[in-house]
């Protein structure tokens, strides 16, 4: 798959997970999970604009969603792109530093297949230890976390088109592990309602 088909598909379920949260588990104890991921979100948004010469003029954070008012960065063309996938790098990087201090490594982006480093995560977690957990509550809010808006890819248009016609195996690995990464957020979403359905009727 080109770049661009990855960066559509993770849209894509990065606004299924928001769905799912907001229409069927609109519960308190999910709110501050939620709350973790979207300032993430927006502190990444936040630091690349900084790092590429522009100024934040508006920090704002909920349960629901977020938002950061800011500048054009002083740095051309790239300086845009990274501002808007500035939540997917950081993201990725929140996990990698997870998995390092809680699972000592044992995640790995093993290929571009999302099913491949689907039975990696899988095979990686002990359900029977406290470090498994914690990194469970964070992938309650990757989809919130890592996924770009649409807002993010309209800034970007332009590089967004053009990544449709561009394949680089290495980035497909990366961006292959993201997919992943929600789709265990919204298979989590998808137990935690069905727990939900059962118990109350």
């Amino acid at each position: 798959m080109t770049i661009g088909i990855y960066i559509i598909i993770i849209l894509a379920l990065g606004y299924l997970s928001v769905y799912i949260r907001e229409r069927y588990l609109n519960v308190k104890w999910i709110k501050p999970f939620t709350y973790i991921g979207i300032f993430i979100h927006e502190t990444c948004h936040a630091i690349a604009c900084y790092i590429t010469g522009g100024k934040v003029v508006g920090f704002n954070v909920s349960s629901t969603q977020g938002s950061v008012t800011h500048y054009q960065p002083k740095v051309p063309i790239i300086g845009p792109i990274l501002v808007s996938i500035a939540p997917l790098l950081g993201g990725l990087v929140v996990v990698g530093l997870l998995n390092k201090i809680l699972l000592a490594n044992s995640l790995t982006i093993q290929s571009a297949s999302v099913w491949e480093n689907l039975v990696a995560i899988f095979s990686s977690l002990n359900f029977l230890t406290w470090q498994t957990w914690v990194l469970i509550v964070f992938f309650l809010n990757i989809g919130v976390m890592i996924g770009p808006s649409a807002q993010d890819l309209k800034n970007i248009w332009l590089p967004v088109v053009l990544s449709f016609f561009l394949s680089v195996p290495e980035i497909g690995q990366i961006l292959a592990f993201a997919m992943a990464l929600i789709i265990i957020n919204v298979l989590l979403f998808a137990a935690i309602w069905v727990v939900k359905t059962l118990f109350h009727g």
